[in-house]
């Protein structure tokens, strides 16, 4: 997150909108610099949508900070229990999911001094043994564990590598995403120009190989805050969960404020109202009556609203989506050198 604020406006706010539009029931954040009366505060203002639970270090509370948030309308929080790692850097929950069954996530914000980093997956390492086993680990990892997910490419601190690795092997866990895209080049972390334009894969969601198979629509976007990582995520299901679709359609408020779309539904209401006065009841049908008059009334409001949305909203839409192409095409270009990747994609990020 790089903290709650930026330019004077509260990240939340956007964070909470998110996970209600995009329907995430679950996001985890690092450098978060949150703790438990400002979580306690959130919590009370976002008292119908959102809760969320913070780990801090008390000697720093100004800077590291996990937090993990859950939407209320998806997820039920009463039961929700913690386990404080290791503060600040290292926060595992344990939460109803499915009947009788718990899933167990750990949000980690790993440190970037290469020693601290393997010092800290030894810790966690020791420390989880007696506590609630993973089925999720994710976060910023702050290393990677192949050359391919850097650019410039390079391996990264031997020791810290083989901690992370080692306690991977313990609790049977696989990075999903590189499962599902071998030899894809995507980075959910830029510098700066100025810092070098460098980019890495180091926020990463690793899964009990069992779920893998069960692990869909994984994906690395840009997030609603102002930050220099994206977003990475993933849909966790299970073979014993019911299948849910999409949902019903639901009307975008934002297409009321058009125009056009207010003066088409004048005119059905306008003919809705002329059809229900003539409408007697010596003449009523099956397909004559107020109740067919009103269904045509609505579908024809329907048909006005996903008429003017696939106008109107696709614009920006397409314009994100032909940068994250060209994001992409870059990226995997196997004809240009790291340099020109790096600045023909700092360019784009612009």
């Amino acid at each position: 997150m790089k903290g709650r604020f930026h330019e004077g406006n509260d990240k939340w706010l956007h964070i909470n909108q998110q996970m209600r539009d995009d329907r995430l029931a679950i996001l985890a954040l690092q450098e978060t610099h949150l703790d438990a009366t400002q979580a306690a505060s959130l919590n009370d203002t976002f008292t119908d949508t959102l809760h969320v639970i913070t780990s801090i270090d008390p000697a720093h509370p100004a800077a590291k900070g996990v937090a993990i948030a859950f939407n209320k309308c998806l997820v039920k929080t009463r039961e929700v229990k913690t386990h404080d790692i290791v503060p600040g850097r290292a926060l595992l929950i344990t939460m109803p999911w499915y009947q009788q069954e718990k899933l167990n996530i750990l949000n980690v914000y790993a440190p970037n001094d290469p020693s601290e980093n393997q010092r800290f997956w030894e810790t966690i390492h020791d420390n989880i043994i007696n506590l609630p086993q993973p089925d999720v680990l994710l976060g910023d990892f702050n290393i990677v564990e192949d050359s391919i997910d850097r650019i410039p490419a390079h391996p990264d601190h031997t020791n810290a590598v083989n901690a992370l690795r080692a306690l991977k092997s313990h609790l049977n866990l696989q990075d999903g995403w590189r499962q599902t895209n071998p030899s894809d080049l995507t980075f959910t972390y830029a510098q700066s120009a100025r810092q070098g334009g460098r980019v890495s894969r180091i926020d990463r969601i690793y899964t009990l190989e069992s779920m893998i198979p069960f692990c869909k629509e994984w994906s690395i976007d840009p997030p609603a805050i102002h930050t220099d990582h994206e977003m990475v995520s993933v849909r966790v299901s299970k073979r014993s969960l019911p299948f849910i679709g999409k949902g019903r359609w639901t009307l975008n408020p934002n297409l009321l404020k058009d125009k056009n779309v207010r003066t088409e539904i004048e005119k059905e209401a306008v003919n809705l109202s002329h059809k229900l006065r003539t409408c007697h009841p010596s003449t009523r049908s099956a397909s004559e009556n107020p109740q067919v008059i009103f269904k045509s009334f609505k579908n024809n409001v329907i048909r006005i609203l996903r008429n003017r949305a696939r106008t109107l909203l696709p614009t920006i839409s397409k314009k994100i989506t032909d940068l994250q192409d060209k994001l992409h095409t870059t990226l995997n270009n196997t004809s240009l050198c790291d340099a020109t990747k790096l600045q023909e994609c700092s360019e784009l990020r612009e």
